[in-house]
């Protein structure tokens, strides 16, 4: 969902006690999620678009835009037990599914090797993740779960590697509510820090 790179979580298997992946994840058509860059810099609006089926499987899109630049789409397979970005062309899947959200009895940690996009364009990623329970926060004026994610990865290799670091944090019923990403090139002693926070959330009115 925010931005192409943006990294997954894995979820393994809940037991019908366990909290699900999709509860945090909410991919209703219609859905648009406003995000304010900290510091005044801009919005960044994601939509959510009609499901797809891709190769029998059920994905949501996530359209993200940014100003007056054109969006750009991911597409994300959500299951009860995992959360994947799976292609950002449908007619081209990742080669490996970057899971995006993990959760098992509170807390999970994964391991991630794959490719940023599929074919020769595709950076190899290696990537580490950690997710856990951190209790309840305002969201929007509720008080609801939420669960914290925290990601390291390496995309390339060489000096033009980059060393991608994100937190993000889900709210239950919400989905992404905050979103701080650090990435640094090559040996760059200035890494660009980068801060999303949740400030609206529309749903698509049913008929009836």
């Amino acid at each position: 969902m925010i931005s192409a790179l943006i990294l997954g979580l894995a979820l393994q298997t809940a037991s019908p006690t366990t909290e699900s992946a999709a509860d945090y994840f909410p991919v209703k058509p219609g859905t648009v999620r406003t995000y304010e860059q900290k510091g005044g810099a801009g919005q960044l609006v994601n939509v959510v678009g009609s499901p797809l089926d891709m190769g029998g499987v059920t994905v949501a899109q996530i359209t993200e835009r940014q100003g007056g630049r054109p969006g750009i789409t991911t597409y994300y397979r959500v299951d009860s037990d995992q959360v994947c970005i799976v292609a950002y062309d449908p007619k081209h899947p990742l080669p490996v599914p970057m899971p995006v959200l993990k959760l098992n009895d509170g807390k999970a940690s994964w391991d991630f090797v794959g490719k940023t996009k599929t074919g020769p364009e595709g950076e190899r990623m290696l990537a580490h993740g950690d997710a856990r329970s951190a209790g309840k926060r305002e969201v929007l004026g509720r008080k609801v779960d939420v669960i914290e994610v925290k990601i390291l990865a390496h995309i390339g290799v060489g000096l033009s590697g980059m060393a991608y670091e994100q937190k993000a944090v889900y709210a239950k019923g919400i989905g992404l509510v905050e979103l701080t990403t650090k990435m640094t090139l090559g040996k760059s002693k200035h890494p660009e820090l980068v801060t999303y926070q949740l400030v609206s959330i529309e749903e698509a009115k049913t008929s009836g």
